[in-house]
């Protein structure tokens, strides 16, 4: 957390202290007890720079020894079977990681992560919410959805966050009524105290299902989806919705199914990633565990109990039938863009200058967050060999995420002195260094997550005008269609995509060619307004049965 952030965070819990005194003192209570020296830091990065030294040396380190004092005689007794219980748990054995803490529970950092591992495997589990008494719906308000998410603008900014806004600012302009609530106590627990229960952004009303006064505060994930099933019930009855829209995970998705079965509201559940299969793809050993096995029987459990499903490409649609779901079920919705993008400009000079870079220098890279499974360290190896070769091309990768570490290393270690990863910026400059990219490259690893879900900053780079080289894999592949809007290459072969960059980097017209190619394939199938009539035809079929 940038210290900015800190202070803007804690700013925001004075503010909800004076609103809601005992509600925001609960909350502290459950972080501090949780994790005291997080929110010593926190504070401290808060303050102002000159006091931030006093509580460097004071606070912070008072905090992690009440917390060493707390756990100190305990972890003498169970640090193995604590140790062992966290290695079963990060690679999915969620039973055997509360099992070994169990004879320890009497110590109550000990009966708390045991409850918090019990409590993620129920989320999982079949049935996690009880059945609720049946709720009688007044007259639905024509056009009325309720999208129900894990998180949302403006206190969450990812691609998530950004596509649940665009969807419902585009169905608000198709003449819908769409409405969105997010996971129960989010933001509250995020740290973002002063939160509403209601705003509005853009016209779009978004709704927050907060703990109300001495309401329990369950920190695992199947108190929470209870809470939020019945909170939800709630806002059903209050807002009369047509029907609930669901976006995955299974957390939503079980919240729904949930709801439908108490009022009769129509669910669909939107599936814009196997969240599972990205999981598993950090580490192979993951694969096949409960962890994984349970959550992916949830998800199908999921999309085959929705009245319709919603995916982003055909490659996870087929995916889709694959667990069990009619293909006409399945109604697609991909990834897209405003359709303001096809024709917009942004100033791709003044970042390169910001950057560094040459007018007359050919800016090969990406937009993205940094994660391995994305393939960057093919980029730079590839454009080791292209400067080996004398056929030298600028590195630019925009993002911050767990790999940008490792690839300033390889950096270094390739004396790659033309690569920059200048971390995360804001969304105006994200879009002004897709503009600065000559060439962007998406050069996936040819993992299972990769070849399910396609990716959003390829399709922006096209409705941009950028040529795209991509991973020969089924999602990328889908994205430029059969017209000549870009190249394909092998996964993990630097040689190869070496061998693609340097055909596009002396030949502007070829460039040119396939950027307006890539343009056109998005103006066809990927533009906001074009996705909000398939929402809209969906509903209308649902709400007519």
């Amino acid at each position: 957390m940038s210290a900015k952030a800190a202070r803007a965070g804690v700013g925001g819990l004075l503010k909800g202290f004076v609103q809601h005194p005992i509600l925001v003192s609960r909350v502290v209570y459950t972080k501090m007890k949780s994790d005291p020296v997080r929110v010593a830091q926190a504070a401290a990065e808060a303050l102002p720079p000159r006091l931030r030294p006093v509580v460097g040396r004071v606070a912070w380190p008072a905090a992690r020894r009440a917390r060493r004092a707390v756990r100190k005689f305990g972890m003498r007794v169970i640090r193995a079977p604590w140790d062992e219980a966290k290695v079963h748990w990060n690679e999915g054995r969620v039973s055997m990681a509360a099992e070994v803490l169990e004879a320890h529970t009497k110590y109550p950092f000990v009966k708390r992560r045991a409850a918090y591992y019990r409590g993620e495997l129920a989320a999982i589990s079949p049935d996690p919410i009880p059945p609720g008494a049946k709720v009688t719906i007044g007259e639905r308000v024509p056009g009325r959805v309720l999208h129900c998410v894990t998180n949302a603008l403006p206190y969450t900014q990812a691609g998530y966050t950004v596509r649940t806004h665009r969807i419902v600012t585009a169905q608000q302009a198709a003449g819908l009524d769409p409405h969105v609530v997010t996971s129960w106590g989010w933001p509250l627990f995020q740290g973002f105290a002063d939160v509403t229960p209601h705003e509005e952004i853009d016209g779009i009303p978004y709704h927050r299902l907060l703990p109300e006064g001495r309401e329990e505060m369950p920190f695992e994930m199947r108190g929470r989806m209870v809470k939020g099933a019945d909170a939800v019930t709630r806002l059903v009855a209050e807002l009369r919705p047509q029907v609930l829209h669901a976006a995955t995970d299974h957390r939503n998705g079980s919240v729904a199914h949930a709801v439908r079965d108490r009022t009769g509201t129509p669910f669909v559940y939107e599936v814009r990633g196997f969240l599972e299969e990205t999981w598993a793809s950090r580490d192979p050993v993951r694969v096949g565990s409960e962890r994984h096995v349970l959550q992916r029987e949830r998800e199908a459990f999921l999309m085959r109990e929705a009245d319709a499903v919603v995916t982003l490409a055909e490659t996870m649609a087929t995916e889709i039938v694959e667990r069990g779901v009619p293909r006409e079920r399945i109604f697609l919705a991909p990834n897209a863009v405003d359709d303001t993008l096809l024709s917009a400009h942004y100033d791709g000079a003044s970042f390169r200058r910001a950057m560094g870079i040459g007018d007359d220098e050919i800016v090969v890279g990406s937009v993205s967050s940094i994660v391995a499974y994305e393939g960057f360290a093919t980029l730079l190896r590839a454009a080791a060999l292209l400067r080996d070769q004398g056929a030298p091309v600028r590195v630019l990768i925009v993002g911050d995420g767990s790999e940008r570490a490792n690839l300033l290393e390889l950096v270094e270690e390739l004396a790659l002195t033309s690569a920059i990863l200048p971390g995360r910026v804001g969304p105006d400059e994200a879009l002004q260094a897709q503009e600065a990219i000559d060439i962007f490259a998406c050069p996936r690893e040819d993992l299972r997550v990769c070849r399910l879900v396609t990716p959003l900053k390829p399709v922006e780079a096209m409705a941009l005008g950028k040529p795209v080289v991509l991973s020969d894999l089924p999602a990328l592949s889908e994205l430029v269609g059969s017209d000549g809007a870009g190249l394909l290459v092998p996964p993990g072969d630097p040689a190869e995509l070496a061998k693609a960059i340097a055909g596009l980097r002396d030949d502007p017209a070829r460039r040119a060619e396939m950027g307006e190619a890539g343009r056109a394939e998005v103006a066809a199938k990927r533009t906001w307004s074009r996705v909000a009539q398939t929402y809209r035809s969906l509903y209308q079929t649902l709400t007519e049965r």
